[in-house]
C-alpha cells in the first residue's frame, strides 16, 4: 500500500467514526432539583434518547426530532460578505447554528414529561420539563 493511499484510508476512516459518534450529555445537578440522573444523547447514526430519573420513576424519549436553524440573514448583517459568511453559508463554520428539540419522555406506568431544550454548537441541551400536574422541572446538561 503506498503512503498516499495509506493516508487517504486514515482520513476515510477518521470521517467516519467522527460521522458516526453521537454526542451524549449527562444532567447537570441542580441545588433544587429533585433529579437524580439523567442524560441526553444526540448526533452520529443513532436516534436522539433523553432520559430522566425523578422520584424513583425513569423517563425515556427516543426518535424525537433535533431541529437546526441559523439566521443566514442576521448572520449576513453581522458579518456582511466575506469569508466568515462564506464559511457559515458553505457549513464549514457550524458556531452559529441553534438547535432545539421537543422530546416527550415516558415512564413505564405511561406517565409522561414534556421537555423543550434549545443549545447552541458547543454548549449542552438546557430547557425545562412540564410533568402533568404542571410542575416545572430546569434541566441542563454538560
Amino acid at each position: 500500500m503506498s503512503a498516499i493511499t495509506k493516508i487517504l484510508a486514515t482520513c476515510f476512516l477518521g470521517v467516519m467514526l467522527y460521522g458516526c459518534a453521537g454526542h451524549t450529555h449527562k444532567l447537570l445537578s441542580e441545588n433544587d432539583s429533585p433529579l437524580v440522573t439523567g442524560s441526553f444523547s444526540h448526533e452520529g447514526t443513532q436516534t436522539p434518547v433523553m432520559v430522566l430519573e425523578l422520584e424513583g420513576a425513569r423517563y425515556e424519549g427516543r426518535g424525537f426530532v433535533i431541529q437546526h436553524h441559523q439566521d443566514l440573514a442576521e448572520l449576513r448583517k453581522l458579518f456582511g460578505p466575506g469569508k466568515h459568511y462564506d464559511r457559515i453559508t458553505s457549513g464549514l463554520d457550524r458556531d452559529h447554528i441553534k438547535n432545539s428539540a421537543s422530546p416527550v419522555l415516558r415512564a413505564q406506568n405511561g406517565e409522561t414529561i414534556r421537555c423543550v431544550l434549545a443549545w447552541s454548537s458547543g454548549q449542552g441541551p438546557a430547557g425545562v420539563c412540564t410533568k402533568p400536574d404542571g410542575k416545572q422541572i430546569d434541566v441542563r446538561f454538560d
